[in-house]
């Protein structure tokens, strides 16, 4: 059974359906909209009294701009597509809109499309949000639209919690370099009087926190709680006529009119500021340097170039993809966990990231089948261990049959194609993609140039960054530069305190046979294979660390068959041809850290790091109230280890957003936890350095 408990559990909207056809949410007696006129309604209360049209047309002297709106309860999401559509009609195409929306009790995907079945003005954008409606765990859900220029940021859970969690720091002198700065605010809970627990003090003090000077407020109500409330925190609110109501409230924000504290109490835990940067000016350029043409380099410049930069990638082989990056068939892979520590919700965050990212590709017919099959992936319980995860799992995701589905030996074997003895739990979404492909198709972006057969081997900082190769013979400059290499970002001076490991992995190919040949989907055991294209399978993949030889083996090549053949006993007519395949095949490092999370963000100067925070070797919890001191313009994305197709579209775009200012794709939590610098912080906490 649910557990109403988990971390992964999220109660959808209970509703009644009125007899016109009218959602209202039980808890809350109340409706989502007015008959036939929510639209108007969200149109005249948000749209208008945000002054949103002009703002959007301004946008036009300001190129590559962006613009945020964060809204309390999504709802039917009206107010969104309302908005949607207004940034089209009106807002210049290289610009970015980031809608900020918070729901603790979402609507199932069945609602949402018959609520919104009333407004056929609003039909190709609400396919789009139907078809991109994420499912419904707790967390940030970022959704791109238009080509990637319009950002849905949808925050499941409580909305406190939510719009807190995407603060960079407590410290208000930090707001607008390191914080989210709102542009303009929806305040849509149902009414004050039915969710009391929405409209409170800390609703308030954190919409200060995320504004700036100019920052726009609207909302339906005119309770004088929340007009005082709003007040306290530095909005100047006045009442105006509502939409078939006498009053409404809206006004912007002042900090210099706050009379009451903007502040909250810090939470128990570290208190140094080190994954706050400090604030450096920004160049005004819209030019950089990718070190790297693998997926986390491709996929980083093609972040950059889709918010209108010039982007060089620097790559030392003749192709793209020939390290990591280079196998033939990769998965779309999470590992579920029942612990809900960052790692796991990482990888869930950056699956289901992945799995629409690629979708939105295959939509634009961007990658054929020769490139992308959505396949499903199905992970076998072959072993008690597995067993015992299998039945954790389903106590936790058991009512997400979206996410995951659990199987037993005949359903499996179903789904499968093949005849499997083992129950398992399968991702319908999942599949595998072509690495190689795939970096080529983001390096054809129109502002991406690739320089090959070339190797950037340090870096040195003048008004600029100088990209240098042998004899310090400089070969690009930027402002801005990503090192995105993998293990071999650690040969640059400025990272070689990083802690990155090489794990030697190698996989084989087979050619399919009559046993092999029925397999629909990717099949994980103690390793995997893959479905065949043009008669190849791909199978592995082993795991070496430290091992630096990249020569096949044949010890690896047995490794991955005799895993398979354990796995998949109706193989065993076969095992003998396949025990004599032919070695063939790919070794390639993958690149990891300690904790097994990524390396994005910017890159930390070890030296000041350990000036400033020094105090942490004698008490981990000093409050430490100076920002962290990072190479201006330098950043990294690395060490993605097996899961690079599945986190690296997710970690790209994080770091196009810090670079540009834009609000993430993901908690400010999760940002810190993918920091290149808590390896200095944990090493100063251990007293290791």
């Amino acid at each position: 059974m649910h557990a109403p408990q988990s971390p992964y559990y999220l109660a959808p909207a209970t509703l009644e359906w009125q007899p016109d056809d009218t959602p209202l949410a039980s808890d809350f007696n109340d409706v989502y909209f007015q008959k036939n006129t929510g639209l108007q309604e969200s149109e005249f209360v948000f749209l208008q009294h945000n002054q949103l049209q002009q703002r959007f047309e301004a946008l036009t002297n300001n190129p590559r701009a962006s613009f945020c709106i964060a809204e309390t309860g999504f709802g039917t999401g009206l107010n969104f597509l309302a908005s949607y559509k207004l940034w089209l009609q009106f807002a210049p195409k290289d610009c970015h809109l980031h809608f900020i929306s918070t729901e603790k009790h979402p609507l199932a995907a069945a609602d949402l499309r018959r609520a919104l079945a009333r407004w056929p003005q609003l039909q190709p954008l609400r396919d789009e949000l139907l078809d991109n409606y994420p499912v419904l765990l707790p967390g940030h859900h970022c959704i791109n639209f238009a080509d990637n220029t319009v950002h849905l940021h949808l925050l499941l859970g409580d909305a406190i919690e939510g719009l807190q969690g995407l603060r960079a720091s407590d410290q208000q002198v930090f707001n607008g370099d390191n914080n989210i700065c709102v542009d303009a605010w929806f305040l849509d809970g149902f009414a004050p009087a039915r969710n009391p627990s929405l409209w409170n003090t800390s609703l308030y003090r954190t919409m200060a926190q995320l504004s700036g000077n100019g920052t726009t407020v609207a909302t339906f109500t005119a309770v004088s709680d929340v007009r005082r409330g709003l007040i306290a925190q530095g909005f100047t609110v006045k009442n105006v006529p509502g939409f078939n109501k006498r009053n409404m409230l809206c006004g912007h924000f002042d900090s210099s009119t706050a009379t009451a504290p903007a502040d909250t109490p810090r939470k128990k835990g570290p208190k140094a500021l080190w994954y706050v940067p400090a604030a450096t000016p920004a160049t005004g350029e819209h030019s950089a340097v990718v070190i790297g043409g693998g997926l986390a380099g491709t996929s980083t410049a093609y972040a950059l170039a889709n918010r209108g930069w010039k982007v060089r990638i620097i790559e030392r082989c003749p192709e793209l993809a020939q390290g990591a990056s280079g196998n033939s068939q990769g998965m779309l892979y999470t590992k579920l966990s029942v612990d809900p520590g960052l790692l796991n919700h990482f990888n869930l965050n950056s699956y289901l990231y992945a799995l629409r990212y690629y979708q939105n590709l295959q939509q634009r017919e961007l990658l054929d089948s020769q490139a992308l099959d959505f396949c499903g992936m199905l992970q076998l319980a072959n072993n008690s261990k597995q067993k015992k995860i299998l039945k954790q799992l389903q106590c936790e995701f058991s009512q997400q049959p979206e996410l995951v589905q659990f199987l037993d030996a005949a359903q499996a074997s179903l789904i499968s194609g093949i005849s499997i003895k083992h129950p398992g739990w399968y991702f319908p979404g999942s599949g595998w993609l072509a690495p190689q492909a795939l970096c080529q198709l983001w390096s054809q972006h129109p502002n991406i140039t690739v320089s090959y057969n070339t190797e950037a081997l340090s870096l040195q900082r003048g008004q600029q960054w100088h990209v240098q190769a042998t004899q310090q013979r400089t070969i690009a400059c930027a402002a801005t530069v990503v090192i995105a290499n993998s293990f071999d970002a650690a040969t640059i001076e400025q990272c070689q305190h990083l802690p990155l490991k090489t794990i030697r992995g190698q996989v084989t190919t087979l050619v399919t046979n009559p046993d092999l040949n029925p397999l629909k989907t990717v099949l994980c055991h103690d390793g995997y294979i893959t479905p065949a294209v043009q008669g190849v399978h791909n199978i592995g993949a082993t795991f070496n660390p430290g091992v630096l030889d990249l020569q096949l083996n044949s010890a690896d090549q047995n490794d991955n068959i005799e895993r398979l053949l354990a796995s998949i006993p109706s193989l065993d007519s076969s095992a003998v041809a396949l025990r004599q395949s032919p070695l063939q095949g790919r070794a390639g490092q993958r690149c990891m850290t300690p904790d097994y999370l990524p390396m994005v963000g910017p890159v930390p100067d070890r030296k000041a790091f350990i000036h400033d925070y020094g105090a942490l070797r004698k008490d981990a919890h000093t409050a430490i109230n100076t920002p962290g001191q990072y190479f201006p313009g330098l950043y990294i994305n690395v060490a993605h280890g097996s899961r690079g197709l599945t986190s690296t579209p997710l970690c790209s775009e994080l770091l196009a957003a810090q670079i540009n200012r834009h609000p993430p794709p993901l908690s400010s939590e999760m940002a810190k936890g993918l920091n290149p610098a808590r390896f200095i912080i944990r090493d100063l906490v251990r007293n290791k350095l």
